[in-house]
């Protein structure tokens, strides 16, 4: 991230680092293995300077609020909820991939087991509920909290339906482009909106509010296909996951999709991916099959395109102050990122 979200990510680790304070007690290491997986920590609970990931969807929400028009610190409480919504929903979802690392790093359940890691995730999305209705010791209304919660609890309902057609996608060749959207709208492009429909509706941006949570649907959709082409392209150094990772796990990413109903080697892109284990030759294969048919082309055109929607939607909110260009960099920097 630039330098000029510098005083926003650190408003926002500060909130963060309150809402998890470490007790005393027994108990203390559920609020320590969250602490890990957030980057504090290492394995041993000891202080760490670690990749905490890129803090999007709170800082849209700073974003919002001010180029609405109001001062961004009131969102904070909304913010550090919307990471924690995240947060939760990458710790669930290592588990139910199966994946010993995220960012470099063995994951929670990897390194405590499945049952703390199912508590984990579990406890931090209740802080993440916690966290929002601190708004109502601020200077936001009882109406607007109430609001806020509802759409948080509604993105958390489209986050896990996101991820049970992602799951149920695996091993099912025929799942279509449209399919894909509506599984990337769950999973990935829901909390993305909300992260800005919240900061626009702190600061009672009215009807800009739509444009604001449209501007962060294709963003979100931009920003999953961008991942869909790390998976698979992905400088495992920067990504912190094992080279073509998506193939291994055999994502219906968009690539695939692509590929399946354009390339002349779709029979066989079809016989590798119903096998139930890929070898490295074979990943490789795949990856050749993508390479030949123009499927990372063809989904870099597509980012390209929802990056152009996110922008039109950000221009009809009409945003305010050097804020506005902010948001224009942030989608910029999203789409060209290479982890």
């Amino acid at each position: 991230m630039k330098a000029a979200f510098g005083p926003y990510l650190s408003a926002i680790e500060e909130e963060l680092r309150s809402i998890l304070a470490i007790p005393e007690g027994p108990a203390a290491p559920l609020q320590q293995m969250m602490a890990y997986h957030l980057g504090w920590l290492d394995q041993g609970f000891e202080p760490v300077q670690t990749d905490s990931g890129k803090r999007l969807r709170p800082l849209l929400c700073l974003l919002t609020c001010e180029a609405a028009g109001d001062n961004w610190q009131h969102a904070l409480p909304a913010a550090a909820a919307l990471e924690l919504v995240h947060n939760f929903s990458l710790i669930h979802d290592d588990i139910e991939d199966n994946s010993p690392t995220r960012r470099g790093r063995a994951t929670v359940w990897s390194v405590w087991g499945l049952p703390h890691g199912i508590n984990v995730g579990d406890s931090m999305l209740v802080l993440a509920h916690l966290a929002l209705q601190r708004l109502s010791a601020g200077q936001t209304n009882t109406a607007t909290v109430l609001a806020a919660l509802r759409l948080l609890d509604e993105t958390c309902h489209k986050l896990c339906q996101g991820q049970y057609l992602d799951m149920a996608f695996e091993g099912h060749l025929d799942v279509s482009e449209e399919a894909y959207l509506e599984m990337i709208g769950g999973k990935t492009a829901a909390l993305i909106a909300a992260s800005a429909e919240m900061g626009a509706l702190i600061a009672e941006a009215g009807e800009a509010t739509v444009h604001y949570r449209e501007y962060g649907w294709q963003l979100g959709l931009a920003f999953q296909m961008v991942d869909d082409l790390l998976g698979i392209w992905g400088d495992p150094s920067t990504t912190g996951k094992p080279a073509a990772s998506d193939i291994s796990s055999r994502k219906m990413t968009l690539p695939i999709i692509f590929a399946l109903r354009t390339s002349r080697d779709s029979r066989h892109l079809a016989e590798l991916y119903r096998a139930e284990h890929l070898s490295e030759s074979e990943v490789a294969e795949v990856v050749a099959i993508l390479d030949r048919c123009g499927a990372r082309e063809y989904v870099q055109e597509q980012v390209a395109d929802y990056e152009a929607k996110a922008r039109a939607a950000l221009d009809a909110a009409a945003p305010s102050g050097p804020v506005a260009r902010l948001l224009g960099d942030l989608a910029a920097s999203l789409t060209l990122r290479e982890k």
